[in-house]
């Protein structure tokens, strides 16, 4: 049964939009107790709030980074867009990202949890944010082979730091005994992508890639940046991340 405070701030969270499953999220409260409460507030039928795109190019930068980096995309039968993107469950990253993602867009995904296989994926059914990604990038059937940014399109720096900042936080790490930052992709031309921003931000670093060790791996393409470049790196990108961030140099 839910305390006075929560059945509260259930309906006024119902007020400003928010959706039974964001609700229960936010309140980590039971699904039922959650919508009979809400069904109280604001009636039966429950509308999801409008996804809205950010102006601010750094943030789209960031958001094409994130479905480059551990994203995905699939259109249903009845038509709708679906974008998901998955994350390491043991990390504090996917709950900052969560808090993000619901500033920057206006609306919080729809989260699902799963401890013993030590996954998070995050769900939004929105032909917007589809059009976003479309309009930023391109990939084929095999998506994480082939992601990369639009060839005939010209990015700002700051959807580029952006850029560079989401695939860094997705797919890739720092090295605690060393001033050093890795990322490591299965896609050349993201890669390839990753290291023009850098060279575009005189930021100096090595391109290298590692041949798979087992028969079904596939060979990773990857960015070494160390020593004073990565602290310029971490200056200009600022990782999100918390486990991609240095307190100090």
């Amino acid at each position: 049964m839910a305390s006075t405070e929560q059945i509260q701030k259930i309906k006024n969270l119902a007020k400003k939009g928010e959706s039974v499953n964001t609700i229960k999220e936010k309140l980590e409260i039971p699904k039922s107790t959650v919508y009979y409460h809400f069904k109280k507030e604001v009636g039966q039928k429950q509308k999801e709030k409008a996804l809205k795109i950010p102006e601010n190019p750094e943030i789209k930068g960031e958001i094409c980074g994130i479905f480059a980096g551990d994203g995905n995309f699939y259109k249903e039968k009845n038509q709708q867009y679906r974008i998901r993107f998955y994350f390491n469950y043991h990390e504090k990253y996917w709950e900052v990202l969560a808090d993000f993602l619901e500033e920057k867009l206006d609306r919080r995904p729809r989260i699902y949890k799963y401890p013993d296989k030590g996954r998070v994926e995050f769900d939004y059914s929105s032909k917007p944010l589809y059009n976003l990604l479309k309009e930023n990038l391109s990939w084929d059937t095999d998506k994480t082979e082939t992601i990369r940014l639009k060839e005939d399109k010209e990015f700002s720096e700051d959807f580029r730091k952006g850029f560079v900042r989401g695939l860094l936080d997705t797919d890739g790490h720092r090295e605690k005994k060393f001033r050093r930052f890795i990322y490591g992709t299965i896609s050349i031309r993201l890669r390839d992508d990753f290291s023009k921003i850098l060279e575009d931000l005189a930021i100096d670093h090595t391109n290298y890639k590692e041949e798979p060790e087992k028969e079904h791996w596939r060979t990773m393409h990857k960015i070494r940046i160390s020593g004073d470049d990565a602290e310029i790196f971490q200056q200009k990108i600022k990782p999100r991340n918390p486990k991609k961030q240095y307190k100090q140099f």
